[in-house]
């Protein structure tokens, strides 16, 4: 059997590395597999990418969602910077308790992309996806200011989810700490801004991933892109299925949900493959749909979500729905 595992991270628990060595491992030897770390903007996006390219990764100073000083990495290449949302702005910097979207901000991540640019960067590739933040971009766009225009630097966004701005708060506020007690003053805050951006231009697709940064890369005159294409050209994925003769792809993420048909990495592999797809993902919200021929959880019913997320079970509970799909389709 041929088989491509082109995954992303599930979040919390293990890289997209190790995703697909698990996935790897309920394979027989004699099966011929491409493992494929992906990432669609999110974690794991701007070291996927650098690594790819045989870039350079380069550590910065800036803050996290609170405005805590920290260091976090970046890619570079060449004369461009490849930054991701969730380095600084990303959920893993803060505890449950402290996700508060009137606190938080995407300042950091606005830090990042001045630090490229004073150090002569003239094009930046900005993923987004897993960020804390719900500020519409304000931060960013505060840290950056004229920047952009001022060195004629160039700057692309990588989307994880098409949704538009309006959008942002009702799907992923919950995530970020909007609850009833804020939402009225968030979501005021998010309209406020769209004015400020440009209503029109805000109904583009992507504009209200990372808690609304996309609208705020539109603003400063950036460019947006679906983050899964990117990294599924630089790694010429059509060309991977036909030179293996692959029979079929596996792919998925932590989560397969509605979210995940908004434009994430595995529908985006499903609608770019010309062989079956499969998704396995740790949680699976929606059991069914027509681009995969089967959507698998690979949690079994029951445990506990401190268990589900301990990287060793994951890795176990993968390999063996893997190896009992192989069975099937042998």
């Amino acid at each position: 059997m041929r088989a491509i595992l082109a995954f992303d991270s599930f979040k919390g628990c293990l890289t997209a590395d190790a995703v697909c060595e698990a996935a790897a491992a309920g394979f027989l030897p004699d099966d011929r597999l491409c493992l494929l770390p992906l990432s669609d903007g999110g974690e794991g996006f701007a070291r996927l990418l650098t690594q790819n390219a045989g870039g350079q990764w380069l550590s910065a100073p800036t803050q996290d969602p609170l405005g805590r000083p920290i260091l976090a990495g970046y890619g570079l290449n060449g004369d461009t910077a490849v930054i991701e949302v969730a380095a600084a702005t990303g959920l893993g910097r803060l505890r449950q308790e402290e996700r508060d979207p009137l606190q938080t901000s995407s300042y950091g991540t606005g830090l990042l992309i001045a630090n490229a640019i004073g150090r002569g960067c003239k094009q930046i590739l900005l993923g987004l996806g897993g960020s804390a933040t719900n500020d519409g971009g304000a931060g960013l766009v505060e840290a950056v200011g004229d920047l952009l225009r001022r060195h004629a630097v160039g700057l692309t966004a990588c989307y994880d989810t098409e949704i538009r701005f309006a959008e942002a708060t009702a799907l992923y506020g919950p995530q970020k700490g909007v609850n009833e007690t804020n939402r009225a003053q968030v979501e005021q805050r998010m309209r406020d801004l769209e004015r400020r951006y440009g209503p029109e231009r805000m109904q583009q697709a992507g504009t209200g991933a990372a808690g609304g940064i996309g609208g705020a890369v539109v603003y400063l005159g950036g460019r947006l892109k679906p983050g899964a294409d990117v990294l599924l050209d630089q790694v010429h994925f059509e060309t991977l299925i036909r030179d293996l003769q692959a029979d079929l792809i596996l792919t998925g993420e932590g989560c397969f949900d509605r979210q995940t048909l908004t434009g994430k990495l595995p529908l985006k592999v499903a609608l770019r493959a010309s062989v079956p797809v499969y998704a396995l993902a740790g949680k699976v919200m929606v059991t069914s749909d027509p681009h995969f021929q089967e959507i698998i959880a690979v949690t079994p019913e029951g445990t506990p979500p401190d268990v589900a997320l301990r990287p060793d079970f994951a890795q176990q509970q993968i390999t063996r729905q893997v190896r009992l799909l192989r069975q099937r389709l042998a």
